[in-house]
Protein backbone atom coordinates (compact mmCIF):
# COMPACT_ATOMS: atom_id res chain seq x y z
CA UNK A 1 0.00 0.00 0.00
CA UNK A 2 1.24 3.46 -0.92
CA UNK A 3 0.20 6.53 1.06
CA UNK A 4 0.39 10.08 -0.22
CA UNK A 5 2.42 12.60 1.76
CA UNK A 6 -0.76 14.12 3.23
CA UNK A 7 -2.09 10.69 4.23
CA UNK A 8 1.24 9.77 5.82
CA UNK A 9 1.38 13.04 7.74
CA UNK A 10 -2.14 12.56 9.09
CA UNK A 11 -1.46 8.96 10.11
CA UNK A 12 1.81 9.73 11.92
CA UNK A 13 0.14 12.65 13.69
CA UNK A 14 -2.63 10.33 14.90
CA UNK A 15 -0.15 7.75 16.18
CA UNK A 16 1.96 10.35 17.99
CA UNK A 17 -1.25 11.55 19.62
CA UNK A 18 -1.54 8.18 21.41
CA UNK A 19 1.92 8.51 22.96
CA UNK A 20 2.41 9.04 26.69
CA UNK A 21 6.18 8.60 26.57
CA UNK A 22 8.83 11.29 27.02
CA UNK A 23 9.49 11.07 23.28
CA UNK A 24 8.36 8.96 20.36
CA UNK A 25 9.35 8.06 16.78
CA UNK A 26 6.89 6.72 14.19
CA UNK A 27 7.89 5.13 10.88
CA UNK A 28 5.71 4.05 7.96
CA UNK A 29 6.80 1.84 5.08
CA UNK A 30 4.75 0.55 2.18
CA UNK A 31 5.38 -1.00 -1.22
CA UNK A 32 3.61 -2.43 -4.25
CA UNK A 33 5.61 -4.85 -6.41
CA UNK A 34 5.16 -6.84 -9.60
CA UNK A 35 7.52 -9.56 -10.75
CA UNK A 36 8.01 -12.40 -13.18
CA UNK A 37 10.41 -15.32 -12.75
CA UNK A 38 11.57 -17.53 -15.60
CA UNK A 39 13.56 -20.78 -15.92
CA UNK A 40 14.28 -23.31 -18.68
CA UNK A 41 13.28 -20.69 -21.26
CA UNK A 42 9.77 -20.20 -19.94
CA UNK A 43 7.98 -18.03 -17.41
CA UNK A 44 7.39 -19.97 -14.21
CA UNK A 45 5.80 -17.59 -11.70
CA UNK A 46 4.50 -14.07 -11.47
CA UNK A 47 3.06 -12.05 -8.63
CA UNK A 48 2.04 -8.65 -7.34
CA UNK A 49 2.72 -8.53 -3.58
CA UNK A 50 2.20 -5.45 -1.45
CA UNK A 51 2.94 -4.61 2.16
CA UNK A 52 2.51 -1.91 4.77
CA UNK A 53 4.25 -1.59 8.13
CA UNK A 54 4.01 0.77 11.08
CA UNK A 55 6.86 1.10 13.57
CA UNK A 56 6.73 2.89 16.93
CA UNK A 57 9.69 3.60 19.20
CA UNK A 58 8.98 5.05 22.64
CA UNK A 59 11.42 6.54 25.15
CA UNK A 60 11.37 7.17 28.88
CA UNK A 61 14.58 8.91 29.72
CA UNK A 62 17.29 6.73 28.19
CA UNK A 63 15.07 3.66 28.05
CA UNK A 64 13.68 2.65 24.65
CA UNK A 65 11.15 0.13 23.39
CA UNK A 66 9.75 -0.58 19.96
CA UNK A 67 6.80 -2.37 18.38
CA UNK A 68 5.64 -2.97 14.81
CA UNK A 69 2.33 -3.83 13.21
CA UNK A 70 0.14 -3.65 10.11
CA UNK A 71 -3.36 -2.91 11.48
CA UNK A 72 -4.39 0.73 10.95
CA UNK A 73 -7.49 0.76 13.11
CA UNK A 74 -7.42 3.27 15.97
CA UNK A 75 -7.58 0.55 18.62
CA UNK A 76 -4.71 -1.39 17.05
CA UNK A 77 -2.54 1.73 16.70
CA UNK A 78 -3.16 2.74 20.31
CA UNK A 79 -2.27 -0.78 21.43
CA UNK A 80 0.90 -0.66 19.34
CA UNK A 81 2.03 2.56 21.02
CA UNK A 82 1.21 1.09 24.46
CA UNK A 83 3.21 -2.04 23.64
CA UNK A 84 6.29 0.00 22.75
CA UNK A 85 5.90 2.02 25.95
CA UNK A 86 5.61 -1.10 28.11
CA UNK A 87 8.76 -2.51 26.52
CA UNK A 88 10.62 0.77 27.12
CA UNK A 89 9.75 0.74 30.80
CA UNK A 90 11.30 -2.72 31.15
CA UNK A 91 14.43 -1.95 29.13
CA UNK A 92 17.80 -1.00 30.65
CA UNK A 93 19.09 2.50 30.09
CA UNK A 94 21.09 3.04 26.92
CA UNK A 95 24.13 5.21 27.73
CA UNK A 96 24.37 6.16 24.03
CA UNK A 97 20.73 7.20 23.68
CA UNK A 98 20.09 10.22 21.48
CA UNK A 99 16.76 12.05 21.57
CA UNK A 100 14.67 12.15 18.39
CA UNK A 101 15.48 14.76 15.78
CA UNK A 102 13.38 17.86 15.30
CA UNK A 103 12.43 19.39 11.93
CA UNK A 104 14.97 18.93 9.12
CA UNK A 105 15.38 20.31 5.61
CA UNK A 106 15.31 17.54 3.01
CA UNK A 107 16.20 17.61 -0.68
CA UNK A 108 13.45 16.98 -3.22
CA UNK A 109 13.34 13.30 -4.12
CA UNK A 110 14.07 12.30 -7.72
CA UNK A 111 13.96 8.49 -7.47
CA UNK A 112 10.30 8.09 -8.47
CA UNK A 113 9.30 7.14 -12.04
CA UNK A 114 5.72 7.14 -13.30
CA UNK A 115 6.82 4.76 -16.07
CA UNK A 116 7.82 2.16 -13.50
CA UNK A 117 4.72 2.63 -11.36
CA UNK A 118 2.57 2.13 -14.46
CA UNK A 119 4.30 -1.05 -15.65
CA UNK A 120 1.95 -4.03 -15.79
CA UNK A 121 2.58 -7.75 -15.45
CA UNK A 122 1.82 -8.12 -19.15
CA UNK A 123 4.57 -5.62 -19.95
CA UNK A 124 7.05 -7.63 -17.86
CA UNK A 125 6.10 -10.82 -19.69
CA UNK A 126 6.50 -9.12 -23.06
CA UNK A 127 9.92 -7.76 -22.08
CA UNK A 128 11.43 -11.19 -21.42
CA UNK A 129 10.05 -12.93 -24.53
CA UNK A 130 12.92 -11.90 -26.86
CA UNK A 131 15.43 -13.16 -24.29
CA UNK A 132 13.78 -16.57 -24.06
CA UNK A 133 13.66 -16.78 -27.86
CA UNK A 134 17.38 -15.94 -28.08
CA UNK A 135 18.24 -18.65 -25.58
CA UNK A 136 16.09 -21.24 -27.35
CA UNK A 137 17.74 -20.45 -30.68
CA UNK A 138 21.21 -20.98 -29.16
CA UNK A 139 20.20 -24.22 -27.40
CA UNK A 140 20.77 -22.61 -24.00
CA UNK A 141 18.71 -22.51 -20.84
CA UNK A 142 17.85 -19.03 -19.56
CA UNK A 143 16.60 -18.24 -16.08
CA UNK A 144 16.14 -15.00 -14.24
CA UNK A 145 14.02 -12.51 -12.39
CA UNK A 146 12.42 -9.20 -13.39
CA UNK A 147 10.93 -7.18 -10.54
CA UNK A 148 9.53 -3.67 -10.33
CA UNK A 149 8.31 -1.82 -7.27
CA UNK A 150 6.92 1.41 -5.92
CA UNK A 151 7.59 2.26 -2.30
CA UNK A 152 7.13 5.05 0.19
CA UNK A 153 8.55 5.77 3.61
CA UNK A 154 7.73 8.32 6.26
CA UNK A 155 9.18 9.25 9.63
CA UNK A 156 7.77 11.54 12.31
CA UNK A 157 8.93 12.37 15.81
CA UNK A 158 7.41 13.99 18.87
CA UNK A 159 10.08 16.68 18.43
CA UNK A 160 8.42 17.89 15.22
CA UNK A 161 10.29 16.03 12.47
CA UNK A 162 8.34 14.78 9.46
CA UNK A 163 9.99 13.16 6.45
CA UNK A 164 8.32 11.57 3.43
CA UNK A 165 9.85 9.94 0.37
CA UNK A 166 8.70 7.79 -2.51
CA UNK A 167 10.82 5.72 -4.88
CA UNK A 168 10.49 3.24 -7.71
CA UNK A 169 12.97 0.48 -8.45
CA UNK A 170 13.62 -2.20 -11.03
CA UNK A 171 15.77 -5.31 -10.65
CA UNK A 172 16.60 -7.61 -13.54
CA UNK A 173 19.01 -10.55 -13.60
CA UNK A 174 19.45 -13.29 -16.19
CA UNK A 175 21.64 -16.38 -16.23
CA UNK A 176 22.20 -18.48 -19.37
CA UNK A 177 23.74 -21.95 -19.21
CA UNK A 178 24.82 -24.54 -21.76
CA UNK A 179 23.15 -27.98 -21.76
CA UNK A 180 26.41 -29.72 -20.77
CA UNK A 181 26.81 -27.43 -17.76
CA UNK A 182 30.29 -26.21 -18.73
CA UNK A 183 29.31 -22.68 -19.79
CA UNK A 184 27.42 -19.93 -18.01
CA UNK A 185 26.82 -16.24 -18.60
CA UNK A 186 25.10 -13.56 -16.55
CA UNK A 187 23.85 -9.99 -16.73
CA UNK A 188 22.02 -7.88 -14.18
CA UNK A 189 21.27 -4.35 -13.14
CA UNK A 190 18.88 -2.11 -11.27
CA UNK A 191 17.14 1.09 -12.31
CA UNK A 192 14.38 3.36 -11.11
CA UNK A 193 12.86 3.78 -14.62
CA UNK A 194 11.61 0.61 -16.31
CA UNK A 195 11.36 2.34 -19.69
CA UNK A 196 15.17 2.71 -19.71
CA UNK A 197 15.93 -0.95 -18.99
CA UNK A 198 17.42 -2.88 -21.93
CA UNK A 199 16.13 -6.37 -21.13
CA UNK A 200 16.91 -7.79 -24.58
CA UNK A 201 20.44 -6.36 -24.52
CA UNK A 202 21.14 -7.89 -21.14
CA UNK A 203 19.86 -11.22 -22.40
CA UNK A 204 22.19 -11.05 -25.40
CA UNK A 205 25.15 -10.38 -23.09
CA UNK A 206 24.39 -13.36 -20.85
CA UNK A 207 23.83 -15.65 -23.82
CA UNK A 208 27.06 -14.59 -25.54
CA UNK A 209 29.07 -15.25 -22.38
CA UNK A 210 27.46 -18.66 -21.91
CA UNK A 211 28.42 -19.70 -25.44
CA UNK A 212 31.99 -18.39 -25.11
CA UNK A 213 32.60 -19.85 -21.63
CA UNK A 214 32.09 -23.51 -22.58
CA UNK A 215 34.81 -26.03 -21.72
CA UNK A 216 37.10 -23.69 -19.76
CA UNK A 217 40.79 -24.32 -19.18
CA UNK A 218 42.40 -24.38 -15.73
CA UNK A 219 45.00 -21.74 -14.87
CA UNK A 220 47.16 -21.68 -11.73
CA UNK A 221 46.23 -19.32 -8.88
CA UNK A 222 48.30 -16.19 -8.41
CA UNK A 223 48.29 -12.44 -8.92
CA UNK A 224 46.68 -11.43 -12.21
CA UNK A 225 45.95 -8.29 -14.14
CA UNK A 226 42.14 -8.34 -14.26
CA UNK A 227 39.30 -6.49 -15.90
CA UNK A 228 36.47 -6.35 -13.37
CA UNK A 229 33.07 -5.70 -14.88
CA UNK A 230 30.69 -3.36 -12.98
CA UNK A 231 28.84 -6.04 -10.99
CA UNK A 232 32.06 -7.24 -9.36
CA UNK A 233 33.25 -3.69 -8.73
CA UNK A 234 29.95 -2.78 -7.05
CA UNK A 235 30.19 -5.76 -4.70
CA UNK A 236 33.68 -4.84 -3.53
CA UNK A 237 32.91 -1.13 -3.31
CA UNK A 238 29.66 -1.69 -1.42
CA UNK A 239 31.37 -3.87 1.17
CA UNK A 240 34.15 -1.30 1.46
CA UNK A 241 31.83 1.67 2.06
CA UNK A 242 30.19 -0.19 4.94
CA UNK A 243 33.59 0.01 6.66
CA UNK A 244 33.71 3.82 6.34
CA UNK A 245 32.94 4.46 9.99
CA UNK A 246 34.36 7.25 12.16
CA UNK A 247 33.96 5.44 15.47
CA UNK A 248 35.63 2.27 14.24
CA UNK A 249 38.52 4.37 12.91
CA UNK A 250 38.88 6.34 16.14
CA UNK A 251 38.81 3.16 18.22
CA UNK A 252 41.51 1.46 16.13
CA UNK A 253 39.26 -1.11 14.45
CA UNK A 254 39.36 0.03 10.84
CA UNK A 255 41.43 0.44 7.69
CA UNK A 256 40.83 4.16 8.27
CA UNK A 257 42.68 4.13 11.60
CA UNK A 258 45.85 6.19 11.55
CA UNK A 259 49.02 4.65 12.94
CA UNK A 260 49.44 6.10 16.41
CA UNK A 261 45.73 6.91 16.83
CA UNK A 262 42.91 8.84 15.21
CA UNK A 263 41.55 8.47 11.69
CA UNK A 264 43.13 8.84 8.27
CA UNK A 265 40.72 11.58 7.17
CA UNK A 266 42.60 13.91 4.83
CA UNK A 267 45.20 11.26 3.96
CA UNK A 268 45.88 9.75 0.54
CA UNK A 269 44.44 6.28 1.17
CA UNK A 270 43.58 5.23 -2.41
CA UNK A 271 44.97 5.83 -5.88
CA UNK A 272 44.79 9.38 -7.24
CA UNK A 273 42.29 8.26 -9.89
CA UNK A 274 39.70 7.15 -7.29
CA UNK A 275 36.71 9.37 -6.43
CA UNK A 276 33.63 8.02 -4.63
CA UNK A 277 30.56 9.98 -3.57
CA UNK A 278 26.89 9.71 -2.63
CA UNK A 279 24.13 11.99 -3.92
CA UNK A 280 20.38 11.34 -3.53
CA UNK A 281 19.80 13.43 -6.66
CA UNK A 282 22.45 11.78 -8.82
CA UNK A 283 20.65 11.45 -12.20
CA UNK A 284 22.20 8.02 -12.79
CA UNK A 285 21.36 6.56 -9.37
CA UNK A 286 18.84 8.74 -7.51
CA UNK A 287 18.10 7.51 -4.00
CA UNK A 288 16.40 8.14 -0.69
CA UNK A 289 16.33 11.65 0.75
CA UNK A 290 16.90 10.69 4.39
CA UNK A 291 18.94 8.17 6.33
CA UNK A 292 17.73 5.64 8.89
CA UNK A 293 17.84 8.11 11.79
CA UNK A 294 16.11 10.90 9.86
CA UNK A 295 19.14 12.98 8.93
CA UNK A 296 18.92 14.49 5.43
CA UNK A 297 20.79 12.58 2.72
CA UNK A 298 23.02 15.19 1.10
CA UNK A 299 25.78 14.90 -1.48
CA UNK A 300 28.78 13.50 0.39
CA UNK A 301 32.30 12.99 -0.95
CA UNK A 302 33.84 9.87 0.57
CA UNK A 303 37.00 9.84 -1.51
CA UNK A 304 38.31 12.63 -3.77
CA UNK A 305 41.37 12.02 -5.89
CA UNK A 306 42.39 9.21 -3.55
CA UNK A 307 42.03 11.33 -0.40
CA UNK A 308 39.72 10.03 2.34
CA UNK A 309 37.26 12.90 2.85
CA UNK A 310 34.43 11.56 5.04
CA UNK A 311 33.47 8.65 7.26
CA UNK A 312 29.98 7.75 8.44
CA UNK A 313 29.45 9.12 11.95
CA UNK A 314 26.46 8.53 14.21
CA UNK A 315 24.83 11.38 16.11
CA UNK A 316 26.07 9.90 19.39
CA UNK A 317 29.70 9.65 18.27
CA UNK A 318 29.52 13.11 16.69
CA UNK A 319 28.34 14.57 19.98
CA UNK A 320 30.96 12.67 21.98
CA UNK A 321 33.85 13.73 19.73
CA UNK A 322 32.48 17.21 18.93
CA UNK A 323 32.34 16.72 15.15
CA UNK A 324 29.50 16.75 12.64
CA UNK A 325 27.32 13.69 12.18
CA UNK A 326 27.63 12.03 8.75
CA UNK A 327 24.67 9.81 7.82
CA UNK A 328 24.99 6.53 5.97
CA UNK A 329 24.69 6.80 2.19
CA UNK A 330 21.47 6.19 0.27
CA UNK A 331 23.32 5.97 -3.07
CA UNK A 332 26.89 5.19 -4.12
CA UNK A 333 28.81 6.36 -7.20
CA UNK A 334 32.40 5.86 -8.28
CA UNK A 335 33.58 8.32 -10.90
CA UNK A 336 34.76 6.49 -14.01
CA UNK A 337 36.90 7.22 -17.04
CA UNK A 338 36.71 6.90 -20.81
CA UNK A 339 38.48 3.61 -21.53
CA UNK A 340 36.21 1.03 -23.17
CA UNK A 341 36.37 -2.62 -22.18
CA UNK A 342 37.61 -3.41 -25.68
CA UNK A 343 40.52 -0.99 -25.23
CA UNK A 344 41.31 -2.46 -21.80
CA UNK A 345 41.55 -5.88 -23.42
CA UNK A 346 43.84 -4.51 -26.15
CA UNK A 347 46.25 -3.00 -23.62
CA UNK A 348 46.44 -6.16 -21.49
CA UNK A 349 49.40 -8.39 -22.32
CA UNK A 350 48.14 -11.24 -20.15
CA UNK A 351 45.22 -11.16 -17.76
CA UNK A 352 41.63 -12.15 -17.06
CA UNK A 353 38.20 -10.67 -17.72
CA UNK A 354 35.90 -11.35 -14.73
CA UNK A 355 32.12 -11.00 -15.03
CA UNK A 356 31.10 -11.00 -11.37
CA UNK A 357 31.61 -12.39 -7.86
CA UNK A 358 29.47 -14.24 -5.36
CA UNK A 359 29.57 -15.64 -1.80
CA UNK A 360 31.87 -12.87 -0.59
CA UNK A 361 32.89 -12.91 3.07
CA UNK A 362 35.12 -10.67 5.19
CA UNK A 363 38.40 -12.17 6.39
CA UNK A 364 39.99 -9.19 8.17
CA UNK A 365 37.95 -6.05 9.00
CA UNK A 366 41.03 -3.95 9.74
CA UNK A 367 42.32 -4.33 6.18
CA UNK A 368 38.91 -5.12 4.60
CA UNK A 369 40.40 -8.35 3.24
CA UNK A 370 37.61 -10.19 1.44
CA UNK A 371 37.27 -13.66 -0.03
CA UNK A 372 34.80 -14.94 -2.57
CA UNK A 373 34.36 -16.69 -5.91
CA UNK A 374 34.22 -15.65 -9.53
CA UNK A 375 31.18 -16.73 -11.50
CA UNK A 376 29.45 -16.83 -14.91
CA UNK A 377 32.30 -15.98 -17.22
CA UNK A 378 36.07 -15.71 -16.70
CA UNK A 379 38.17 -15.29 -19.84
CA UNK A 380 41.90 -15.37 -20.53
CA UNK A 381 43.38 -12.34 -22.28
CA UNK A 382 46.63 -12.93 -24.18
CA UNK A 383 48.42 -10.12 -26.03
CA UNK A 384 45.33 -7.96 -26.26
CA UNK A 385 42.81 -10.63 -27.24
CA UNK A 386 40.37 -12.90 -25.39
CA UNK A 387 41.57 -16.39 -26.29
CA UNK A 388 39.93 -18.92 -23.96
CA UNK A 389 37.40 -19.36 -21.16
CA UNK A 390 38.92 -20.11 -17.75
CA UNK A 391 37.76 -22.07 -14.72
CA UNK A 392 36.56 -20.02 -11.76
CA UNK A 393 38.76 -18.89 -8.89
CA UNK A 394 38.52 -18.04 -5.23
CA UNK A 395 39.92 -14.59 -4.61
CA UNK A 396 41.49 -13.02 -1.51
CA UNK A 397 41.75 -9.29 -1.99
CA UNK A 398 41.09 -6.05 -0.16
CA UNK A 399 39.22 -3.32 -2.07
CA UNK A 400 41.47 -0.84 -0.24
CA UNK A 401 44.49 -2.43 -1.90
CA UNK A 402 42.63 -2.91 -5.19
CA UNK A 403 41.77 0.79 -5.43
CA UNK A 404 45.50 1.55 -5.24
CA UNK A 405 46.19 -0.59 -8.33
CA UNK A 406 43.64 0.74 -10.86
CA UNK A 407 45.24 1.16 -14.30
CA UNK A 408 42.18 2.30 -16.27
CA UNK A 409 38.44 2.91 -15.85
CA UNK A 410 35.44 2.70 -18.10
CA UNK A 411 32.41 4.99 -17.99
CA UNK A 412 30.32 4.88 -14.83
CA UNK A 413 27.15 2.76 -15.24
CA UNK A 414 24.34 1.68 -12.98
CA UNK A 415 24.81 -1.92 -11.86
CA UNK A 416 23.86 -4.69 -9.45
CA UNK A 417 25.91 -7.19 -7.45
CA UNK A 418 24.91 -10.28 -5.49
CA UNK A 419 26.56 -8.93 -2.35
CA UNK A 420 25.25 -5.39 -2.80
CA UNK A 421 24.43 -3.25 0.24
CA UNK A 422 20.98 -2.54 -1.17
CA UNK A 423 21.34 1.05 -2.34
CA UNK A 424 21.45 2.32 -5.95
CA UNK A 425 25.04 1.95 -7.13
CA UNK A 426 26.95 3.15 -10.19
CA UNK A 427 30.55 2.16 -10.91
CA UNK A 428 32.90 1.75 -13.89
CA UNK A 429 34.59 -1.32 -15.30
CA UNK A 430 38.11 -1.40 -13.80
CA UNK A 431 41.44 -2.60 -15.16
CA UNK A 432 43.38 -3.63 -12.05
CA UNK A 433 46.94 -4.88 -11.58
CA UNK A 434 48.00 -7.61 -9.14
CA UNK A 435 44.58 -8.99 -8.14
CA UNK A 436 45.00 -12.05 -5.91
CA UNK A 437 43.27 -15.22 -7.12
CA UNK A 438 44.14 -17.68 -4.38
CA UNK A 439 42.78 -21.03 -5.60
CA UNK A 440 40.89 -22.70 -8.44
CA UNK A 441 37.16 -23.45 -8.12
CA UNK A 442 35.54 -26.24 -10.14
CA UNK A 443 32.09 -24.64 -9.95
CA UNK A 444 30.68 -23.17 -13.16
Amino acid sequence: MILSEAEARDLTKKILGFSKADSCIVTLDGNEDRHIRFAQNMATTNGAPSSFDVGVESHFGKRSGSAAGTDLSDDALAALVAQSENTAKLAPENPEFMPPLGPQHYPTGTAFSTATQGTTSAMLAAAIQPVLAQAEAKNLQASGFLDIGTSFSAMATSAGLFAYDTETDVLHTITARTPDGTGAGWAGTTHNDFSKLDVAGMGATAIDKAVRSQKPITLPPGKYTVILEPSGVSDLLGLLISEFDQRAADEGRSFATKKGGGSRLGDMVFGKNVTIFSDPNDPLVPGGIYSDDGLPALRTAWVEGGVLKNLQCSRYWAQKTKINAVPSPTTLTMTGGTTSTADMIKQTKRGLLITRFWYIREVDPQTVLLTGLTRDGVFLIDHGEIVKPVCNFRFNESPVAMLNKVIAMGPTVRTYGEETIGIPTAVPTLLVDGFTLSSVSDAV
